[in-house]
Parts: C-alpha cells; structure tokens; sequence
C-alpha cells in the first residue's frame, strides 16, 4: 500500500477533480486544510495502530473558473460522487457536514468557486525502528497497513456451561 499522507482524502480528491477539469482549469485550483481536530483513541490492528482519527476542513479553490467552458454543475456532480465512492466512512462518522459550496461571479466568463468538505480519516502507524514518531516507548512510521479479518471461527468457549 502507499505511504500514508495526512489529508490523504483531500489529496486523492483534488488528483480526481483536475482529471476531471483538464490542466487549464486545473491550475486555477488550490488545496488546503483548515480546522484540523485530533480523535486520540487509538486502535491496534494487527499490523499496525490507528494512532488517531483527523477531522478537517478540506477547501478547494477555483479562482477564474471558466463557468461557460465547463459547467459548474459538472463540477459539484464530480466532487458528490467521488465523495460517495471514494469517502465510506463518511457514513460512518458522527456527523460529517455535507459539502457547501461558494460561487461568486467575477464577469460574464468567470467565476470563484469555494467547495468546502469536512473530513475525517485514520492516522495509523507500524512500528519503524528509525521512524519519526515516539510513542509509548517505541519509534513509528505514518503509513497504511493490512488489516487482518478473520475468515472463519476455530474452537472457543464461551466460559459457559
């Protein structure tokens, strides 16, 4: 799997929506995080930990967005179904706002668009010997891991009779 980035959502999704518009739209677009909380309940799974869950702000800006060349329309169609494909654990979360958008004509031809989307996602980590992460005694890396799921159920006892 891939190193794990934080903001790693807002990063695949802004990748998604430049494909999308083309390279000349795309370089009107900007990319930030805002507001960014930390859930400390961490989780180990096997492989790894879940160090903590981020929440954040993501804010894409489009300054310039040539509204007559590509619809905007398109455009919030795209960033609803990534987010309903690419984002499951939107549905998980405790109440993820859903998406506001900002339009502002600058003149006839085009405006400034402003799509903010709430976050959430795992930070996890494997323990790394010359990682840059110290916790609980030990050196870590951010990254992704397999998560190990049971397949089937051997002997075990309930401790009833």
């Amino acid at each position: 799997m891939a190193q794990y980035e934080a903001g790693d959502k807002l990063r695949k999704l802004k990748a998604f929506i430049e494909n999308c518009v083309g390279d000349e739209i795309a370089q009107t677009l900007t990319a930030q995080m805002q507001n960014i909380s930390l859930g400390l309940d961490s989780k180990f799974l096997g492989n790894g930990c879940e160090l903590m869950r981020m929440r954040y702000h993501a804010r894409l800006t489009f300054n310039n967005f040539p509204h007559l060349a590509y619809s905007p329309a398109v455009l919030f169609a795209n960033v609803g179904a990534w987010l309903m494909d690419q984002d499951p654990d939107r549905e998980a979360a405790e109440v993820l706002e859903n998406p506001v958008i900002e339009m502002t004509t600058v003149d006839d031809s085009y405006s400034t668009i402003a799509i903010d989307i709430e976050f959430e996602e795992p930070v996890s980590v494997t323990e790394d010997a010359a990682g840059p992460v110290y916790w609980r005694g030990k050196q870590w890396r951010i990254d992704a891991y397999e998560i190990w799921v049971a397949e089937t159920l051997g002997n075990f006892t309930t401790g009833r009779r």
